[in-house]
Formats: C-alpha cells, sequence, structure tokens
C-alpha cells in the first residue's frame, strides 16, 4: 500500500470518528405548538435551557381561556444518551417516567420506554412549521395509537 493510499485511509477514518462523535441537536424543537380542537387548543410548549437540555409542557387551553397543565417535560442528553421525560398530571403519583431515544436524525426523534404502562414509545418529526407527534404501544393487551400534528405559533 503507497503513503499516499494510507494517509487518504487515516483521514477517513479521522473523518468518520469525527462525526459519529458529533450530538445530535434537538433545538428544532423550541418553540410553541399548537392543536386546534373543537373545545380549545392542546398547547406544547419546548424551550433550550442549556445545550443539553430542552424543558417543556403541555397545557389544554378551553375556547373561554382557561388553561389546564397536562403534563411537564424534558429533553436531555446525559452521558451521551437522550431521554424524553414526561410527569403527566395525575399519573404515576406525579412522578417523571423516562423514554430513552433510540433513534434521533435531522428534526426527528423515535423514545422508548418497553416497561411503562401506556405509551412505551414516544415520536416526534419537524417538517417546516409542523410538528408530528405520536404516543403507541399496548394498552389492555390492544395496540393504541395517538397521533398530534402541531402547528407552530
Amino acid at each position: 500500500m503507497s503513503i499516499k493510499h494510507i494517509l487518504l485511509l487515516i483521514g477517513f477514518l479521522i473523518t468518520g470518528a469525527t462525526s459519529a462523535q458529533q450530538p445530535i441537536s434537538m433545538i428544532w424543537m423550541e418553540g410553541v405548538w399548537k392543536i386546534e380542537t373543537g373545545r380549545g387548543q392542546i398547547v406544547e410548549t419546548w424551550k433550550i435551557l442549556n445545550d443539553s437540555t430542552l424543558t417543556g409542557e403541555s397545557r389544554f387551553v378551553t375556547t373561554s381561556g382557561e388553561s389546564m397543565l397536562q403534563e411537564r417535560l424534558e429533553l436531555s442528553r446525559r452521558n451521551g444518551v437522550w431521554a424524553y421525560t414526561s410527569t403527566v398530571e395525575g399519573q404515576n403519583n406525579n412522578q417523571p417516567v423516562s423514554f430513552k431515544v433510540i433513534f434521533a436524525r435531522g428534526t426527528e426523534f423515535i423514545s422508548e420506554n418497553p416497561a411503562h404502562d401506556f405509551p412505551q414509545r414516544i415520536s416526534y418529526r419537524r417538517v417546516e412549521d409542523r410538528i408530528f407527534a405520536s404516543i403507541e404501544g399496548r394498552k389492555n393487551d390492544n395496540y393504541n395509537k395517538q397521533n398530534f400534528d402541531f402547528k407552530k405559533d
């Protein structure tokens, strides 16, 4: 093998190692996202706390303007692993439930917690000014999936 080929191979190895270590960014989640319903709006708000944490909350706002917190959210990167954590009002003794992000690319991610009752999987995908989210899994021995189509406010 020639010196030229060895240098080229080393260059590819260094480039591959560098890009593999780049953390996936979740800043695309930042903002206020809404779904209009007949009874009001579901409003999900995400804020950047620091380079490895976004905090959020989901509220239901009635047509008369009354706002009710549904859940507190966090998307955090610890020890190189992203986790989506939800604390739902009135569920799980108001304790947080974490879902490990098993797939992340560009402006989408999938998170899972197979031990949770429902959902076991939560996913988000942003396309322009929309976020398509879903929760899914087994519930009462049946598969269930709910889609949430948010529009940026």
